[in-house]
């Protein structure tokens, strides 16, 4: 069996790493923007820039929670491959995780540049839809992950099983 970039229309139950592949070297080059964020915060607070305590404290929690989310997403792209989900819906899958992820800590960087303290924004209310897409996606993966549980997986070309796939 020859391999294409991404065979979309796999039959469930084939394993396939090509979506697996490609969606976790877009998690690790979004992890890089993490860190370019992390020196952006650093260059602010080193150069004297001023900050509001207000600002400070929501660029830290929009940019530790996009770098949570970011290693995570390279964990769910990952596991995706362990359920019998086609590739098209693994890819499905993963841009509902990334858009909940976006979310959640872009809503942050969006209230701390259009709220105030102690009250709401609609950066704010992004954050919380960002939550629940989170939550649907992770439910998602986690239900096809429990169907899939009696499944062996063989990794392609090796004819051995992938470590840590449940089986029977």
């Amino acid at each position: 069996m020859t391999h294409d970039p991404v065979h979309l229309d796999q039959p469930v139950g084939t394993p396939t790493s090509e979506p697996q592949n490609v969606l976790a070297a877009i998690s690790w080059t979004l992890l890089v923007t993490v860190m370019l964020g992390g020196y952006a915060l650093l260059r602010l607070l080193s150069t004297g820039d001023n900050l509001t305590e207000h600002e400070e404290q929501f660029f830290r929690a929009g940019h530790g929670h996009a770098g949570v989310l970011a290693a995570v997403g390279i964990l769910y792209s990952s596991y995706l491959g362990r359920t019998l989900l086609a590739a098209r819906r693994q890819i499905g899958a993963w841009c509902v995780y990334l858009a909940g992820a976006l979310m959640l800590s872009g809503g942050m960087f969006v209230h701390m540049t259009v709220g105030e303290a102690g009250e709401g924004s609609w950066g704010t209310t992004v954050t919380a839809f960002g939550g629940v897409v989170l939550t649907v996606a992770v439910l998602y993966l986690a239900w096809h992950l429990y169907r899939a549980r009696h499944v062996s997986f063989i990794s392609p070309g090796s004819g051995t099983r992938l470590e840590g796939v449940p089986h029977e």
